[in-house]
């Protein structure tokens, strides 16, 4: 996990997609301490992930998978814990065609640019709804503006 002290950012990848997506880190961000509970205990949020979810759209703006033409809410936060497991999980973004949500481990490695699972809200147990996952920056990459 990172060090409160430590400022991260997201990855340019991760940036270039949501400009290509037509959203803005909000100007007035400022990372805290803030921390959530997850299946495992408590985590931090990492300034990287904090800066991701203070992402503003314009009015009307509707993101959807490139393939499908499904609906994504990016970002959205979840209260309560849909995904019981043994990961630090926190939940980011919500396919609204499909009910999957976007996960990701707080404790990955990479809090720039992490590995996002994509999981149905139904579906509780099994690592098999683990073997896809992509990093943030390629899943926006696979979204469209409408």
């Amino acid at each position: 996990m990172s060090d409160t002290s430590v400022l991260e950012t997201p990855h340019a990848d991760v940036l270039r997609e949501i400009e290509r997506l037509g959203g803005v880190v909000d100007r007035q961000f400022a990372p805290d301490d803030r921390n959530v509970d997850t299946p495992v205990g408590p985590r931090r949020i990492p300034s990287a992930v904090q800066a991701v979810l203070s992402v503003a759209w314009p009015e009307h703006h509707v993101l959807l998978t490139d393939e499908d033409d499904y609906e994504v809410t990016f970002p959205r936060l979840v209260d309560g814990d849909p995904i019981a497991d043994d990961r630090a999980f926190f939940v980011i973004a919500y396919n609204e065609s499909t009910q999957y949500y976007w996960v990701i481990d707080l404790d990955d490695e990479r809090p720039d640019d992490p590995w996002v699972h994509v999981i149905d809200h139904d579906l509780h147990g099994g690592d098999e709804r683990f073997r896809h996952a992509e990093r943030l920056s390629r899943r926006l990459a696979d979204l469209v503006a409408a």
